[in-house]
């Protein structure tokens, strides 16, 4: 019944209108910005925090709220992207949809994880020039561009990464700049061609032709003597705050461990707006009668069911979520963080493009499989007793995540079923370790890279099989 729904196009819903989008992720920008200040004990705090997440190297090895002041600080960097976003599409007037929204959601929750006011612009610009030579309308690759960003990290390896060229020198911002450029025109170029290798069942095409040209760049970088340098600041976080012994160093920097409780209420505070807005303009019925039932597929959710009814599934989703989270922080000490908070707003974001609660459960189950048998068997190989090695496993920070951006491969259990979608979940949480040393962890969507390959792998596997859609879903 829901499958076959279609917005009345002369319908008078509440709130669908340009004007209703803008304010609204205008008051989510307000919001953003309202944490930033609460949750910085000065304004030197939280310029100095932000001043260090614009210049640190910002692979996809970072996060954003574990420096001292960067639970404010992040926060300011989400609330003035989403705004930079939100004009660029004004300037350009783009008319905001699903994959718009989708987009803007990606630049606020990478801003936690790699993404700053500085290194986003340059892929953004590559693409626009990519654009204007080919003689398309700047409106018209707006959230291609920011999905771009995901490769924004090039820019900041160049410039604050390598002391090749010299932290921070004006050779090295200039470099990061052309190449960040470059990574845009060539991301133009490619995602519209890869999409035919899965057949449009990635949501992430743009993380699949950016893991290709971040594994390019990681290999010019390493080819000219400019690798990573392991630039590690280790001080502890801020005792103002009270959070001096809740970090753990990993590779190029702290993550936060034992904070849910605090970082927990800020997502629950976001999604509560998005649902709270859904309703007051008048999207519960054909959220409930319809999208709530609906078998996700790689479709614009805003010009089917309308704003907002897509704003309740946005904050659903991202409660879904936030809660796999907590469940195992409750079973296994699963703990929130930057790269975290970039997976939750991500699926959130999704929830306007392709992706449902529905969906995402069985690829979600598929992952929860492939970590807790995979860790069992490998601990009890060495030893070490099986249940504690698999709910080990399942608590860890790439599992975690992999279940959240397994959001991404929606469309399989939509259209195939939920067998097809534990399969496809199993088959991410694989490899999902292995990729992101391909593009030296120079782009942020390395889900969306794993998640193009299982499924460009998969695919022509299940149909040659003859599998059918699972009519019992």
């Amino acid at each position: 019944m829901s499958d076959e729904f279609a917005l009345n196009p002369d319908e008078n819903i509440p709130g669908n209108s340009q004007r209703a989008i803008y304010l609204v992720f205008i008051g989510f920008a307000i919001i953003l910005m309202g944490m930033a200040f609460y949750y910085s004990p000065s304004i030197d705090h939280l310029i100095n925090g932000f001043i260090y997440i614009i210049t640190h190297p910002s692979v996809a090895d970072f996060d954003g709220l574990a420096k001292p002041g960067n639970f404010g600080s992040a926060h300011l960097n989400a609330g003035l992207l989403l705004l930079s976003v939100l004009l660029v599409y004004r300037l350009t007037d783009t008319h905001i949809s699903g994959l718009q929204i989708a987009s803007a959601m990606l630049a606020v929750g990478f801003a936690y994880y790699g993404k700053n006011c500085i290194n986003v612009w340059w892929p953004v610009i590559g693409v626009f020039i990519a654009a204007s030579y080919m003689k398309t309308p700047l409106s018209q690759v707006t959230a291609m561009a920011f999905f771009s960003a995901s490769i924004a990290p090039v820019f900041s390896a160049f410039a604050f990464g390598t002391t090749t060229l010299g932290y921070g020198s004006p050779l090295a911002i200039s470099i990061g700049a052309i190449f960040g450029i470059l990574c845009g025109i060539l991301v133009a170029i490619l995602a519209p061609h890869l999409v035919t290798l899965h057949k449009g069942y990635v949501l992430f095409n743009v993380g699949f032709a950016a893991g290709i040209v971040g594994i390019f760049m990681h290999g010019v970088r390493q080819s000219l003597n400019m690798g990573h340098s392991q630039i590690i600041m280790n001080e502890k976080l801020s005792p103002s705050l009270g959070y001096t012994e809740h970090y753990t160093n990993i590779g190029m920097d702290a993550y936060l461990t034992g904070v849910n409780y605090i970082l927990g209420p800020m997502l629950l505070i976001m999604f509560s707006y998005f649902i709270i807005c859904g309703f007051a303009l008048g999207g519960g019925r054909i959220f409930f009668n319809h999208l709530r039932w609906y078998r996700s597929r790689a479709e614009n959710y805003v010009e089917k069911f309308g704003f907002a009814p897509v704003l309740i599934n946005m904050g659903l989703v991202g409660f879904a979520a936030t809660s796999y989270i907590f469940i195992a922080d409750i079973v296994v000490e699963g703990h929130l963080g930057g790269p975290l908070f970039a997976a939750i707003i991500t699926a959130a974001g999704f929830g306007a493009n392709g992706v449902t609660i529905r969906t995402h459960l069985s690829l979600m189950i598929g992952v929860f499989i492939t970590a807790f048998v995979g860790g069992g068997i490998a601990g009890a190989i060495i030893g070490d007793p099986f249940m504690a090695s698999a709910m080990t496993r399942v608590g860890n920070r790439t599992m975690l995540l992999a279940a959240i951006f397994i959001c991404g491969m929606c469309p399989v259990p939509g259209e195939h079923g939920f067998k097809a979608g534990i399969l496809m979940g199993i088959a991410h949480a694989f490899i999902i370790p292995y990729v992101g040393a391909f593009h030296g962890w120079m782009s942020l969507y390395n889900n969306g890279l794993a998640l193009a390959i299982v499924a460009t792998f998969l695919y022509p596997l299940y149909e040659k099989l003859g599998q059918q859609k699972d009519s019992e879903y």
